[in-house]
């Protein structure tokens, strides 16, 4: 059986990861390469469907139990979609991610027991994370 880290360049695993589904890229080309990749069995996995930078859960797409191919191509889309979005509002991405909201820390989960969600990263993104933390838009209470 082939290691999907030997199928990347660009793609980093989370430290950890034993089932090599977990990491960050720069190129959405690997990064869709990967979603292509993923395993059927996935407990859940989670994108978002806007461009805005606090989303709700009414923003999301989540697929569970089964990943098929149409799953696949279906979060694909929303990706690329996405991509051209962010590019046109002069705020492109610069970092594709698959994480576990269960992290890396202990026992890993099987994939088809772990809940997954996809991340894109953009500098306004960024700062409008980095403004929440510091306090400068109020208070989170």
């Amino acid at each position: 059986m082939i290691k999907l880290k030997d199928l990347y360049e660009r793609f980093e695993f989370a430290k950890g990861d034993e089932y090599q589904i977990q990491g960050t890229t720069n190129s959405m080309q690997e990064f869709v390469t990967h979603i292509k990749n993923l395993p059927e069995e996935i407990g859940s996995i989670k994108v978002t469907n806007s461009t805005i930078s606090f989303t709700s859960s009414a923003d999301d797409v989540e697929f569970k139990n089964k990943f098929t191919s149409a799953d696949k191509a279906k979060v694909i889309k929303i990706i690329r979609d996405l991509s051209i979005e962010f590019k046109k509002k002069k705020d492109p991405i610069y970092q594709y991610e698959l994480r576990s909201y269960f992290g890396t820390i202990g026992k890993q989960k099987p994939p088809a027991e772990n809940k997954f969600y996809i991340s894109l990263k953009t500098k306004a993104k960024d700062d409008f994370g980095d403004r929440m933390r510091s306090g400068k838009m109020g208070s989170l209470d």
